[in-house]
């Protein structure tokens, strides 16, 4: 079975996916249009970046009738087609334009689905609640609109749909759509405990403060300050790649994720795989959509917190180091099952074959 990720490389989910199908013996490639700062890996770059408009069509268009035949199974992730551009309304252009025999897939990843007038209704926790979020992107509910007309299309075309975050099963359509969780390697990390001496070492990385609710943290640390003096220090991982970013992560006692909306990121795992206690919130609601012993098993591998627990939740963690240890492990266990790129492999593979066998009778 030969299979194509595309076109982003939000996460570095569709690289770890990949490298899972590959060793399950599939031909599986990723690729990305653009590249980014974090500089996840891809098997193919448009570098579109770096293009003016008219060399991106070409190249786009040249690189569609390059691939077209070449996969049987096309997944798309971050809720996007290879030709897709939503500031023109205009969506998945690509997608009637697949050979019949293909399989079509999408992956979404949270704010591709997402819609702020549905959470702001629903939710009393999250970070739809901040006008800043984002620079305020999904205001004025224009981009709500280009979300649900962009999912009525993709779901006309691909089999089945994947949600990374279980609150995404909220928005997707219940009949082809299920949960998925990240696929993070950790095979090659040596996990690395917390230290039970000298200040905690504090590891935040906000790829957007106000949706990682950043500034509850920061207010929980001054307050902590004042109550227990210079027990911490705090590392701020911001704008650096992946590869950066995971040696930073090395220096941690604790990760902090989120603590708005309701799921660990790859962030997360990628601590947990490092040996690393991390703080996240989990909506409890959404737990229904996840396997049950995943979700038994999430009880112990991290510190559930939100904006208004975040300062007890550090305090535990500052008076009782040792048992950090102990939550270090079972989140390193809980993200070697759940998140092992194999694993997560087997699922999508079990999917593209019920496909192929159903077009086949």
């Amino acid at each position: 079975m030969r299979i194509l990720h595309l076109p982003t490389s939000v996460g570095g989910n569709s690289w770890h996916l990949s490298r899972g199908e590959r060793e399950l013996g599939c031909i599986s490639d990723v690729l990305v249009a653009n590249e980014n700062w974090l500089k996840y890996p891809a098997d193919i770059s448009l570098g579109l970046q770096q293009k003016s408009n008219m060399e991106k069509l070409f190249r786009l268009f040249a690189c569609f009738l390059n691939v077209r035949n070449k996969y049987d199974v096309f997944h798309f992730n971050f809720g996007a087609s290879l030709f897709h551009y939503h500031k023109a309304k205009l969506n998945q252009l690509d997608l009637p334009f697949y050979p019949k025999s293909a399989r079509l897939f999408v992956t979404y990843n949270g704010c591709d689905i997402r819609q702020k007038d549905v959470v702001v209704r629903e939710r009393k926790i999250a970070a739809c609640h901040n006008p800043q979020c984002y620079g305020g992107v999904c205001n004025d509910g224009t981009l709500d609109n280009w979300r649900r007309i962009g999912l009525k299309k993709m779901a006309t075309y691909v089999s089945h749909i994947w949600a990374l975050n279980p609150d995404l099963l909220h928005f997707l359509p219940p009949d082809k759509s299920t949960f998925l969780p990240y696929a993070i390697s950790g095979s090659e990390r040596n996990p690395c405990s917390a230290s039970l001496n000298g200040r905690l070492k504090i590891v935040h990385a906000p790829t957007n403060r106000e949706a990682k609710g950043s500034a509850f943290l920061f207010s929980a640390l001054d307050r902590l300050r004042h109550t227990h003096g210079d027990c911490f220090e705090l590392l701020l991982v911001e704008g650096v790649p992946h590869a950066k970013a995971l040696e930073m992560y090395q220096a941690a006692d604790v990760v902090v994720d989120q603590l708005l909306i309701g799921w660990y990121g790859g962030i997360a795992v990628e601590a947990m795989l490092l040996g690393k206690p991390v703080i996240a919130r989990i909506e409890s609601e959404d737990l229904k959509f996840i396997p049950q012993k995943m979700a038994h098993d999430l009880t112990d591998a991290l510190l559930q917190s939100d904006p208004e627990h975040i300062y007890n939740t550090l305090a535990w963690c500052v008076e009782n180091r040792s048992e950090l240890h102990r939550v270090a492990k079972a989140g390193f266990e809980y993200a070697r099952r759940w998140h092992d790129p194999e694993y997560v492999a087997s699922i999508t593979l079990a999917a593209y074959q019920n496909q192929s066998s159903s077009g086949a009778s």
